[in-house]
Formats: structure tokens, C-alpha cells, sequence
């Protein structure tokens, strides 16, 4: 049995399979469109353990294993999971930018078995080659930071094995109430994911101050549709962290500036997307953000 099956060969799914595999955990990765099983080849620059090299199985379908980790694109999650049989005993963590993901795989899995995490760790593909049946990918770690995970049931009690995730990885950290760290994760997304995407740039040019009065607007909007989901975050505090983000990954692309630059779909559906949607359930006007969206949107359809 596999202690963690991972979908998601990238960024984020290959650095902690990586970081796992320091603590002897059993790992493969899965991708139902693959015609065979496969074999993925990885190699991670990691900020604490430096070169680490591994060979995982790569499966067409799901065996058997204690949790499932979900590393996609948060428009991606249905797809990846909808041939896939996922047995009551498996746990399924979803490491997803924005919100709104879970809740559309509800039906294939009980509410009990699904756990939400909000991860801060950086990491970047340097390499990606895919010949026959096997995939070299070569990642760099360009950011420590947390996973924080909890449970999609407010309050539930923390299983063994995410004691032991805890244990394997120590940037985890368990919060029975998740929900606050996942929309503060979402502000600063809805800040530096399409203003770093529509204006080209990387993440600390967002600091200069041309862009303050756009971040405070935002995270005022956050802030309002948050305290109506009974999520209590200030608006001013918000502001200071997707600041404090922006300084310490100045030298970073956001992942929607990469989209956009790289002409693929971007995940702002569930990063603006969701607070436009959530604040209309509630009657609360977002013009920041509904702005965004659409800005967004335009330069997809430009690329399509």
C-alpha cells in the first residue's frame, strides 16, 4: 500500500513527493489519461536538502493508498478525478489555488474523506521532458513556506495519518477550522494573481505605489464577503500580508502571470471568481474584483 498517491506531476505535486520521500514515505504519482503505467524521473533543488533524486511510478489508474493528494489547477480537479474510483478508506487532500474546487467533487467521495490545504511553499519547473512511457521533470524550490490542512467538516477531529504528515514534513500544520487560512491564501491571490498577470510583471513590483490603492480595494472586498461567510479577516491586515508576500517573492512570476504569458486558461474563476460569486449570494457589490475577472477573461479569450 502507498502512503500517498499524488495527482499533479509539477511544481507543487513533485516537491512534496520529493520532501516525502526524505522521510521514507511510499509515493506514486496517477494521471488517468495515460495509456500505461509510466515512470516519472525527478530530480528537486531543495532549500533544506539540496539535490534530491527519485523514480516514482506514474499510474493510469488509482491503487491502493492511505491519502490521494491533488496538485492541479483548481479548473482541473473535476477532470483529473472523474474516471478515477476513490474507496471510503482514502483520504483526499486538495492543494489547490482558490476556492470553490471542493465542492464540485462532492458527489464522488464522502464528506469525511476530504481535506482542503492551503500551501505557501515555492516552487518552479526548471525542466519538463516527456519521451515514450517515461517523464523527466526538474523542479526548483524557491520558497520555504507552510502547508496548512484541515478538514472540509469544521472541527473534525485530526486523523493519524495527518499526525504523521505533520511529523514527515515539518512545514505542516494542522487547523480543525481551515476556512480563515483558506481565504486569507485566497486575498493574496486575488491581488498579486492578476495584477502581476495584467501588468507583466514580477511579484514585487506590486510594492511600488501605484498599486496600493487597487490592493486596498481588494482586500476591503475580500474582507466584506469573508465576514458574510462568518470568516472575520481585516481588511487592513489582509493588506500588510499580500504586501509581506509580494516582498518576499519579489523575484517571482505569479502562477496567473505564467498562464497568461504562456497563453494557457488561468485559474482566476476560482480566485476573484469565487469572491464575485460569493459576494452576489450575499447581495455585496465587488467592482475590484469583478474588474479583474473580466480583465482576465478578455486576455484569455485573446489567447484562444
Amino acid at each position: 500500500m502507498y502512503d500517498y498517491a499524488i495527482i499533479g506531476a509539477g511544481a507543487v505535486g513533485g516537491l512534496f513527493a520529493s520532501l516525502l520521500s526524505q522521510n521514507k514515505q511510499q509515493l506514486c504519482f496517477v494521471d488517468s489519461r495515460l495509456s500505461q503505467t509510466s515512470l516519472l524521473e525527478l530530480q528537486v533543488d531543495s532549500i533544506e536538502h539540496g539535490l534530491i533524486f527519485n523514480k516514482f511510478k506514474l499510474y493510469n489508474r488509482l491503487p491502493v493508498c492511505r491519502s490521494l493528494l491533488v496538485c492541479v489547477k483548481a479548473h482541473q480537479v473535476n477532470s483529473a478525478l472523474s474516471s478515477l474510483v476513490i474507496p471510503s478508506n482514502c483520504k483526499l487532500m486538495l492543494v489547490v489555488n482558490g476556492m470553490g474546487s471542493h465542492q464540485e467533487i462532492l458527489e464522488k467521495l464522502l464528506p469525511q474523506q476530504l481535506y482542503l490545504a492551503s500551501n505557501t511553499h515555492g516552487a518552479l519547473i526548471q525542466e519538463k521532458v516527456e519521451e515514450k512511457a517515461n517523464i523527466q521533470l526538474k523542479l526548483k524550490h524557491t520558497g520555504l513556506g507552510q502547508l496548512i490542512v484541515g478538514p472540509y467538516l469544521k472541527n473534525a477531529a485530526k486523523p493519524k495519518d495527518l499526525i504523521k504528515l505533520e511529523q514527515t514534513l515539518p512545514s505542516a500544520n494542522w487547523q480543525s477550522n481551515i476556512y480563515p487560512s483558506l481565504w486569507r491564501k485566497l486575498a493574496i491571490n486575488c491581488c498579486i494573481n492578476p495584477l502581476t498577470a495584467l501588468h507583466n510583471c514580477r511579484n514585487g513590483e506590486l510594492l511600488s505605489a501605484e498599486f496600493q490603492p487597487a490592493i486596498s480595494a481588494l482586500c476591503q472586498e475580500v474582507s466584506q464577503v469573508a465576514a458574510s461567510e462568518q470568516i472575520k479577516l481585516s481588511a487592513e491586515e489582509l493588506q500588510q500580508t499580500v504586501l509581506q508576500v509580494a516582498s518576499s517573492t519579489a523575484n517571482n512570476f505569479s502562477s496567473m502571470q505564467q498562464d497568461i504569458h504562456h497563453q494557457r486558461a488561468s485559474e482566476i474563476s476560482y480566485i476573484n471568481g469565487y469572491v464575485v460569486k460569493q459576494a452576489a449570494k450575499h447581495g455585496i457589490a465587488c467592482p475590484h474584483n469583478q474588474h479583474l475577472l473580466q480583465q482576465i477573461q478578455r486576455l484569455e479569450k485573446h489567447n484562444d
